[in-house]
């Protein structure tokens, strides 16, 4: 009499297999779900105490906003472009080399204002943040502008060793981690490899619409829908409406500040003055990027939105595209438009091909 042999036939493990496979693929998508929805309630909190922070601050300062900086030395000297830069024609005469006059002064960034009220720098990280900025141009105080002054033929920007200038939102000793001088040290706080953030250095992924500076609170007709602090990219502080709705992907603005080792090309792009070539990249070589919600979808951060915070403290989270909505239709205040109009795109890009977001 013939035993049957114990054990499953080839078909069975296939059937088996296969059953794995399809319940893998429909559970799977679920978990990433759960994990994004995990991280959106930890930047939504983070984002939340800072809006709250300013609240504060509001109390604490005759509910005026952080001020801008106002001395005429200070303003002189960056409407002068210090540093190693090309010409001074190269840049705005009103806001001196690259930025404005508030990024030389180390103790006038946001973070560094509100650090006595957030109590703990990592309220600004968003874990789900794929581009983020830092405390990386490192100046001594407490007269940081004599420094500069004294040492201003000793700021390399360019070449092996790069340590931001003028150029670079300066911050003071002890947001830099291991580095408390970068011109003393002649390194960058913040170093970027492979996406690591080296040196201890403060990261943010969450920022504030600067350009309210010095704002008094009853000079805001509706703080209810002020828009302050929320999701950041690359540029933390005074960014616009587009980069608050698509904090993860460069150029979609014509915006040249973005650069991390994912963007490689954009960075080639930007380095060349450029930012049209770049932003097709991302759409397909058509342009489509800057007129299809869906193909910027997955840049929005937050399961397609991203988490803000409003001058009455309060925060919440808007799907991206309802948010640029919300702000063409007049209902969302404090954001500022630099998405080039069909006027400005010869001079922003250079590339009349180019078509607005809106």
């Amino acid at each position: 009499m013939l035993t049957r042999r114990k054990g499953f036939t080839l078909i069975e493990l296939l059937v088996v297999i296969a059953i794995i496979g399809i319940l893998a693929a429909m559970v799977f998508p679920v978990f990433a779900r759960a994990r994004e929805s995990a991280r959106k309630a930890v930047c939504l909190s983070n984002v939340k105490n800072i809006a709250l922070a300013i609240q504060m601050y509001l109390a604490d300062n005759n509910d005026t906003l952080p001020p801008e900086e106002h001395r005429n030395e200070v303003i002189d000297f960056f409407n002068g472009a210090p540093g190693n830069s090309d010409s001074a024609a190269d840049f705005d005469p009103d806001e001196g080399d690259c930025y404005t006059k508030d990024d030389g002064n180390p103790y006038l960034p946001w973070p560094v204002i509100l650090d006595e009220y957030t109590k703990n720098r990592d309220v600004w990280r968003c874990p789900s943040a794929k581009m983020e900025k830092g405390a990386g141009w490192i100046v001594p105080g407490p007269d940081w502008l004599a420094y500069l002054k004294s040492t201003q033929g000793s700021w390399p920007s360019n070449g092996d060793v790069w340590v931001g200038g003028p150029c670079e939102t300066a911050w003071p000793p002890g947001w830099g981690g291991a580095i408390t001088d970068s011109i003393k040290q002649m390194q960058i706080a913040l170093d970027n490899v492979a996406g690591i953030f080296t040196n201890k250095g403060f990261v943010q992924g969450i920022g504030t619409v600067a350009d309210s500076r010095g704002l008094k609170l009853v000079e805001v007709e509706d703080p209810v829908n002020f828009y302050i602090c929320g999701d950041a990219g690359a540029q933390t502080a005074n960014y616009s409406v587009v980069l608050a709705a698509y904090p993860d992907i460069c150029c979609l603005e014509c915006s040249g500040l973005a650069w991390t080792p994912d963007w490689d090309d954009c960075a080639a792009d930007m380095s060349d003055g450029g930012c049209y070539d770049c932003m097709l990249l991302h759409g397909d070589g058509d342009g489509s990027m800057i007129r299809d919600a869906e193909l910027r979808k997955p840049y929005a951060r937050h399961l397609g939105g991203v988490n803000g915070g409003f001058l009455d403290g309060h925060a919440r989270w808007y799907q991206s595209q309802m948010l640029l909505n919300a702000w063409v239709e007049g209902d969302l205040k404090g954001l500022w438009n630099w998405a080039p109009m069909a006027a400005e795109v010869a001079d922003c890009c250079g590339d009349p091909a180019m078509v607005t977001l809106y």
